[in-house]
């Protein structure tokens, strides 16, 4: 046993999770290019679709049985979330009028890209390695340079205002995820979810304490509603629960909760959905 009576398969678990989120950080300069909007409008105004259009759109389609699970495990940019929090341990400090940011980020940018897109349908050429010829995305020093200034911009927010602020913030790319994961449940689509059983929980906290998206998951499982659009699926609030009252799992919608008394999925589950 270890980690407060947490079992040792889970601790690893856990210590695997993480691992793979720093690995996407250390791949920066080879994956950067493939990552970057500015890449996908570029190649559109020219009639390309390049990398960075499939790892996007890639993003959104996992969404639709994954969740924002791909911001937990393959996103370099939270993988230096990770890599911060893991160094800062600072809670996140909730900056309301901030929320909106990244959603008026990723209308701008969609936009963007929509125009172009929609423009020249029918005569885009597919180009994955567009401005990236080497397949390393950082080959010289003006790209290591321009790297270093965009990590040290997006380590800003999560210095001053804690955990993951970056992700919570400013991160459009996450509004992929999430799009894809509510049109998932509005088609009820199977996809990984978290269930609760709410008999089990004893209140302990530490479900809330571990979330790396600092939510008030011991709530959740009281309340029976486990979606919220900023979990990412990581099951760091699963390894902890020493009750096993919430679990992550595969399913469709409506099944995360404590069931309806009538056999139906819970009146706050349908209004998610």
């Amino acid at each position: 046993m270890a980690l407060n009576g947490v079992p040792d398969r889970r601790v690893r678990r856990i210590g695997i999770r993480k691992s793979v989120s720093l690995a996407s950080l250390v791949l920066l300069p080879v994956t950067l290019n493939y990552f970057s909007p500015y890449l996908i409008i570029d190649g559109l105004f020219h009639g390309v679709l390049a990398g960075a259009f499939f790892v996007w759109a890639g993003f959104f389609l996992s969404g639709l049985i994954a969740g924002r699970a791909a911001c937990a495990y393959i996103c370099p940019y939270g993988g230096l979330q990770t890599a911060l929090d893991e160094w800062t341990h600072k809670p996140l400090r909730p900056i309301t009028h901030l929320k909106p940011v990244r959603y008026v980020l990723a209308v701008i940018w969609l936009a963007f890209i929509l125009y172009p897109l929609l423009k020249s349908a029918g005569v885009l050429q597919v180009q994955p390695l567009y401005l990236t010829e080497g397949i390393v995305s950082v080959d010289n020093w003006g790209k290591a340079v321009f790297m270093v200034v965009l990590v040290v911009l997006l380590s800003i927010l999560p210095l001053l205002f804690g955990k993951r602020a970056t992700c919570h913030y400013l991160c459009p790319m996450s509004i992929l995820n999430t799009a894809g994961s509510r049109i998932g449940r509005l088609l009820r689509i199977p996809s990984l979810r978290l269930k609760s059983d709410s008999s089990k929980c004893v209140s302990c906290g530490s479900c809330s304490r571990a979330c790396t998206m600092s939510l008030d998951v011991r709530e959740m499982v009281k309340s029976g509603r486990m979606y919220h659009s900023d979990c990412i699926m990581c099951g760091a609030c699963t390894e902890v629960c020493r009750s096993g009252a919430v679990v992550r799992c595969f399913g469709r919608p409506g099944s995360e909760g404590r069931p309806a008394p009538n056999g139906e999925e819970p009146e706050d589950e349908r209004k998610q959905a």
